[in-house]
């Protein structure tokens, strides 16, 4: 009964979810004025974390939220993003070689299966890293910058010619990546250029200078400006499309410009080879330049700036990245895809402006400075203002309610399960680890798996149905409402994701056992511990828990109407014994967690 009935609720709350209006809003009573003010600071500090981080644990939620209390929401939440930006960042290789070591396992022997450490050390870094904000922005450029490991070049279990696992440069890429994230974007570009993961993904490895017959590969060429710098068409610097005096879109580049930067990147191998088309791969070090295998002609770049004919590859490689870092696309179309990822879907004219007018200079001069564009988008008002409260009295009560499809996103379905993990879940490993394994049955996207360089979803996917024919503010840029994530979403992982839920919610003592590798045909089981104390506690009373889970799972944003929904059901179920509560609490748990009101984040 309690299945049939909880999974029936999840539809109910979905009906009762507006895609393009203001939603109602729900109370939480509250003893008096100092009780509502400190409410209030837990939800703020709950909306800023879930932005900046892999989920808000009750820990970190009460630290911010009284520092909130001490000198102010904003000063605290920029206070934290700053003392994240001084922290080291929690590299993936080192964590993978301390997990390996841990277990007395070789990285290059096939028995033990180790690749599967790369995914280990991803979710363990997103679970328990302290730099939460430097990986929750490398998961966000991995998606701009992308690369997949699915390629068979990846996954040889082998020393390359640093004497580290081949396998392991994909996480060495990941690590380039979050070593930039706080840096200046030229630079990121400058790491993305040259890393032999890129290389060999975007076939600018060995591409050699043209000849009378053959014409420089130019996959990276056309990328690098397509998706890692100016995309497809002028943008202004709020977002909005440039257009022609015949109201059509104005292309950025074109046949002229793929050609000239595909011969730029040209000469381009492995490091420490010793010729350019031989020798042993090296995924671990920036590649090597061969002058004889460079373009030397003069190359006609962006603005009618002209690269010198004859010059050194490396100085004619980076005039041509200071070329297209300076074209003005670079910021809009960047900075509208980190709002994306941290905040909003549809963020409006004036955030992306702000965003790129910190990005254009960072107040000091400076271009491209990722701590200031990082810093604009989390602590910019629009940030906040997804979520409304009031402060009511009489009794004292605060009102919170949700701002609707253009002041909200759907959350990606990694984020969400590492949420839940955050705040339910400990490892039961003996290091005390997370050693994960990759769960791509599980979810549509996974750590380092997106199907092409195109990510797991365009930053302009539209969904059908309404949200395709809304009206839309004049505020959203261009005039339409997209929902990326929405493009992962389809009957079957509408189906398996919840089974995960509901596998790691009614396991039995709330133990969970991954079976992660077989190794001399003994299961390797990495142990999960999941604890629901507070809401079986709260079980007794169905008002009192979809409050709860309301507050921390959906930051207060349920409806009026999903609330009562959720208490209603709640109070059906049986609570005559504690195996009654304890159904009670998992039922209502997982009607949450498979609903919209904690799918989309405010």
């Amino acid at each position: 009964m309690l299945r049939t009935k909880f999974w029936a609720i999840s539809i109910v709350l979905a009906w009762s979810f507006g895609a393009s209006t203001k939603l109602d809003a729900a109370n939480f009573d509250v003893a008096g004025l100092s009780e509502l003010n400190t409410l209030m600071l837990r939800l703020r500090a709950t909306q800023f974390l879930q932005h900046a981080t892999f989920g808000p644990t009750d820990a970190d939620i009460n630290s911010l939220a009284n520092r909130m209390g001490e000198i102010g929401a904003l000063n605290a939440a920029e206070e934290w993003i700053d003392q994240q930006f001084v922290l080291p960042a929690t590299l993936h290789e080192a964590t993978i070689t301390a997990m390996a070591s841990s277990d007395g396992y070789s990285l290059i022997d096939s028995a033990v299966n180790p690749i599967r450490y790369r995914y280990h050390a991803w979710w363990h870094n997103a679970l328990r890293a302290p730099d939460q904000l430097r990986q929750r922005t490398t998961w966000a450029l991995i998606q701009i910058c992308v690369i997949g490991d699915q390629m068979d070049e990846f996954n040889q279990i082998v020393n390359d010619k640093t004497n580290q696992p081949s396998w392991m440069g994909v996480t060495n890429y990941y690590d380039m990546l979050m070593a930039n994230a706080f840096g200046n974007y030229r630079q990121l570009m400058n790491g993305v250029t040259f890393h032999p993961i890129m290389g060999i993904y975007l076939s600018s490895l060995r591409n050699n200078k043209p000849t009378t017959t053959t014409f420089p590969d130019e996959n990276y060429g056309r990328e690098i400006m397509q998706l890692f710098s100016i995309g497809l068409y002028q943008l202004n610097q709020d977002g909005s499309y440039i257009l022609d005096n015949a109201r059509q879109l104005i292309p950025t580049y074109d046949n002229d410009e793929i050609r000239t930067f595909a011969r730029l990147f040209t000469g381009m191998t492995y490091n420490q080879s010793t010729s350019f088309t031989s020798g042993s791969v090296n995924f671990h070090q920036p590649m090597m330049i061969f002058e004889a295998n460079h373009d030397k002609d003069a190359k006609v770049v962006f603005n009618g700036v002209t690269l010198p004919a004859n010059t050194a590859t490396l100085v004619d490689i980076n005039a041509g990245l200071d070329n297209l870092f300076s074209h003005p696309n670079v910021g809009p179309f960047i900075c509208r895809q980190l709002i994306q990822r941290f905040v909003r879907s549809n963020p409006s004219r004036g955030y992306v402006g702000r965003v790129v007018s910190r990005f254009n200079n960072n107040g000091l001069g400076v271009r491209g400075d990722l701590k200031a564009v990082i810093k604009q988008i989390l602590l910019d008002q629009e940030a906040w203002d997804g979520i409304k409260m009031v402060r009511k009295s009489n009794p004292f009560r605060l009102e919170v309610s949700g701002q609707g499809s253009e002041k909200s996103r759907l959350q990606e379905p990694v984020l969400l399960y590492t949420q839940f993990l955050r705040r339910y879940a400990t490892s039961g490993h003996s290091s005390g680890r997370f050693l994960l394994p990759l769960l791509e049955n599980n979810w549509p996207q996974g750590p380092y798996r997106s199907p092409s360089v195109f990510n797991f979803y365009p930053p302009n996917y539209q969904p059908p149905g309404h949200i395709s024919s809304a009206t839309v503010s004049p505020n959203v840029p261009n005039g339409d409402l997209v929902a990326p994530e929405l493009e992962l979403l389809d009957s079957y992982w509408g189906n398996v994701s919840p089974n995960r839920y509901r596998a790691d919610v009614t396991a039995t003592n709330g133990l969970v056992n991954y079976v992660v590798a077989t190794i001399n045909s003994t299961p390797v089981v990495m142990p999960l511990q999941f604890s629901f104390t507070n809401e079986i506690n709260l079980a007794g009373n169905g008002a009192a828990l979809a409050e709860y889970l309301d507050r921390v799972l959906c930051c207060g944003t349920m409806t009026v109407k999903q609330r009562t929904d959720l208490t209603t059901f709640i109070n059906a179920e049986p609570s005559n014994n504690a195996a009654a509560l304890t159904a009670r609490a998992h039922g209502a748990l997982l009607a949450v967690l498979t609903s919209p009101a904690y799918a989309v984040q405010e």
